[in-house]
């Protein structure tokens, strides 16, 4: 059942939902690294590291082979090696409710929709769409000031499956 923005709650989190609404705004389609490849200066050694978080990674710096780990003390022999690296179309969207769906004197709530892959450049600002994905939360930041700031709140995205565009502008 497809469902307003506002009737999203938190229980909806890491579940599949089905939203409708119109899209505000659409980001560049970027490429988004999904498996890193490094190549060690000292040894030769090619090194494959999936990125599991898909907004961000800790590279890898030291070399994990054996004859460079009794060899060099001081490490750093890394360097990523961007041909060799596998990388997916990623756009980042923003989701406004109909404005049939917003009560009277409310100002419209938004989502916002993370595309990747074949789902890129499907829909642009203007259309009015339905989309099915997974409802997740987005940590603010990994640690230090912003993160303490933060607390235990998150911001929320869909992460896209499926998209239906009914009426394009």
């Amino acid at each position: 059942p497809t469902v307003s923005l506002r009737q999203i709650r938190s229980r909806a989190m890491g579940h599949l939902v089905t939203v409708s609404g119109m899209i505000v705004r659409a980001s560049d389609v970027k490429p988004a690294c999904t498996v890193a490849t490094y190549t060690c200066d000292a040894c030769g050694c090619e090194i494959y590291q999936v990125v599991h978080n898909k907004r961000e990674f800790l590279p890898q710096r030291l070399c994990p082979s054996t004859e460079c780990q009794k060899a060099t003390k001081h490490g750093d022999t890394l360097h990523l090696q961007t041909r060799g690296s596998k990388f997916v179309k990623f756009q980042e969207l923003k989701l406004q409710e109909l404005p049939n769906q917003v009560p009277m004197g409310h100002v419209p709530r938004s989502l916002t929709v993370h595309c990747r892959g074949e789902l890129t450049r499907l829909a642009s600002p203007g259309n009015e769409v339905t989309i099915d994905g997974v409802f997740l939360p987005q940590r603010v930041a990994e640690g230090g000031y912003r993160a303490m700031k933060a607390g235990l709140v998150t911001t929320t995205f869909v992460e896209a499956q499926n998209i239906i565009v009914h009426k394009k502008s």
